[in-house]
């Protein structure tokens, strides 16, 4: 697909199945291990400065990222991603609220990578993607949520996290 043909906009709210492919687990965990820092921000609020220690596990069937700050509170927030079978599991936990539980698909698409799954946010059913772009030096992670009870058909942006590996 030729995203200039279509506009950037259209092409960026695409469910990705349309021009993606399933991903190998152990290829996106390598691919995220390493320290990063950047900026991260929620929509409409002033970016902060991030760090995320990405950890894949030996065998490369679970990645572990640590946000800090976290999106809400001052304290850090973990994703534990793992694999099982075609899906790859998440939980998530900020230290304040109850954790998250989540099962995803995981596609990948020149070297960038998306998580898709179907749950609940804000008691709502939702399509959550949780997206790592691949850029020059680093990522950058956009999650996003369409609620399935309206009749919007594109994502909508939650948070930005700016991936820029940490010089040794």
């Amino acid at each position: 697909m030729n995203c200039f043909k279509y506009g950037v906009f259209f092409c960026l709210f695409l469910p990705i199945t349309t021009w993606a492919e399933r991903a190998n687990f152990s290829e996106f965990c390598s691919a995220l291990d390493g320290q990063w820092q950047g900026s991260s921000a929620k929509l409409k609020q002033k970016p902060i400065q991030t760090h995320v220690n990405a950890v894949c596990s030996d065998d490369k069937r679970q990645l572990i990222l640590t946000v800090n700050p976290s999106a809400k509170h001052p304290f850090s927030e973990t994703w534990w991603f793992r694999v099982r079978g075609d899906s790859t599991f998440l939980i998530y936990f900020d230290g304040v609220d109850e954790d998250k539980e989540q099962e995803f698909s995981l596609y990948v698409n020149q070297g960038s990578y998306s998580l898709l799954g179907e749950g609940k946010l804000n008691r709502r059913p939702a399509l959550i993607q949780l997206r790592f772009d691949a850029k020059e030096f680093g990522w950058l992670w956009l999650q996003n949520m369409q609620y399935l009870d309206d009749d919007s058909d594109r994502y909508l942006f939650y948070r930005g996290i700016e991936m820029i590996p940490v010089a040794n």
